[in-house]
C-alpha cells in the first residue's frame, strides 16, 4: 500500500492547494471522528496517524491485481473448509486505538461477527489476518512499525507480506502472547500456509497474469 504524505487538510476544497503549496500553513490537530467526516466526502481516500491525515497514493495494476488474487484465492480455500470468514479488501478502515490511528490494509479477514468502530460499517477493529502487498515506498514501514501497531489488536493473529517484484510471501502468525512463528515461500510452485485459518494458498494462484516476476 502507497500514502503520499501532504499538510493535513482543512477543508475538501483546499486540498489540491495545500498539496502544492506545501507546509507553510500551521498544522492542524483532527480528530478520528473529522477525519472520518472529510473522508465520507471525499473522492479519494486518506488515512490517519495522530491527528494528522495522509492522503493515499495510487497503486499500480501489478499492486491491485495480486491483491485482488490473493483475496480470491484466500476466499475459494475458506469456501472449500465452509469457513464463514469476510475476505475484505482495502476499502475498510482499520481503526488502531493504542495508536490513534485509521488505515486501510490490502486484506483484512473477519472470522467472528465484525466490531464497527461506534456502529459505523466502513471502520473494523477485530481482524484476524492482514495482507499487505509491499511496494517500495512502504516495505519498510510495512514489516516494521506497521506491524507493531497491527499487533496492538487484540483479534490479530496473522500477518501476511507479499512480495510485489518477487514470487515470495512471508506471514507471520502469533502462537501465543509475544510469540510469533515466521514461514516463508519462495517461488511459483510453492504454497504459504495460513495457520490462522487453517488454509493453504499456492503462490501461483497469487501471481497469476503477473508476467514481471522473478523466481
Amino acid at each position: 500500500m502507497s500514502i503520499i504524505c501532504f499538510t493535513p487538510i482543512d477543508t475538501l476544497e483546499s486540498f489540491e492547494k495545500q498539496k502544492y503549496l506545501g507546509m507553510n500553513k500551521k498544522e492542524k490537530y483532527y480528530t478520528f471522528e473529522e477525519y472520518l467526516a472529510l473522508e465520507d466526502k471525499a473522492d479519494f481516500k486518506s488515512e490517519y496517524e495522530n491527528g494528522k491525515i495522509y492522503a493515499m497514493a495510487g497503486g499500480t495494476l501489478d499492486h491491485s491485481t495480486i491483491s485482488q488474487n490473493a483475496g480470491n484465492a484466500i476466499s475459494n480455500e475458506l469456501r472449500k473448509k465452509d469457513k464463514k470468514c469476510r475476505v475484505n479488501n482495502s476499502e475498510i478502515k482499520i481503526r488502531i486505538e493504542e495508536y490513534n490511528k485509521g488505515v486501510y490494509p490490502d486484506i483484512a479477514v473477519i472470522c467472528d461477527k465484525a466490531d464497527f468502530y461506534k456502529k459505523r460499517k466502513d471502520v473494523i477493529t477485530n481482524p484476524l489476518l492482514i495482507v499487505e502487498v509491499l511496494s517500495k515506498s512502504t516495505k519498510d514501514y510495512d514489516k516494521g512499525s506497521k506491524f507493531t501497531e497491527y499487533r496492538s489488536l487484540p483479534s490479530f493473529k496473522e500477518y501476511v507480506l507479499i512480495d510485489q517484484y518477487e514470487a515470495k510471501v512471508e506471514s507471520w502468525y502469533k502462537e501465543a502472547d509475544n510469540i510469533w512463528r515466521i514461514s516463508n515461500a519462495r517461488g511459483l510452485d510453492s504454497s504459504i500456509k495460513l495457520y490462522s485459518l487453517d488454509v493453504e494458498i499456492a503462490l501461483k494462484d497469487i501471481y497469476y497474469l503477473i508476467d514481471e516476476i522473478t523466481e
